[in-house]
């Protein structure tokens, strides 16, 4: 959504999208409950507001608002609250296995090994004799170096 006069509101157990891209034309408005909502994500930009209501709707049902400043640059990203104790258990064991440099070189050479993985794939999938000896070169790096 983006202009001046933007909105989100609740009005009869619905969430209302009011979009006023242009001062002179009168705005587009839509009705939605929540969860039959096509969007995850409410993009604003502009002069506008955002009911706390509808806030606590949108963040109940997982639905994220991402606000803009006037240059398109994110502002702030308001994003449910996490209640699950084992999602915040899990974000703290990423944590620490990045804390760990064995781990770390462990999690690295994997990810270098995926992509070479990918990109042979890819480069046998186009069939081109020309690429032999170039996939050849990186079966070699790939055994010599990341296993």
């Amino acid at each position: 959504m983006k202009g001046y006069g933007h909105s989100i509101s609740v009005k009869n157990s619905k969430i209302i999208l009011k979009n006023c891209a242009d001062p002179f034309s009168p705005p587009s408005i839509e009705e939605w409950h929540v969860n039959g909502m096509p969007y995850s994500k409410i993009v604003l930009s502009g002069k506008g507001y955002v009911s706390t209501e509808a806030m606590s709707i949108l963040s109940e049902n997982n639905k994220h608002i991402i606000l803009l400043d006037t240059y398109g640059n994110p502002v702030t990203f308001l994003e449910p609250v996490r209640s699950s104790f084992t999602a915040t258990q899990y974000r703290m064991g990423q944590y620490d296995t990045f804390r760990d440099k064995k781990k770390c070189e462990y999690l690295a050479k994997q990810i270098v090994k995926a992509k070479l993985d990918s990109q042979i794939r890819f480069l046998e999938y186009t069939g081109n004799k020309e690429l032999h000896q170039g996939i050849s070169k990186l079966k070699q790096y790939r055994q010599d170096s990341i296993e």
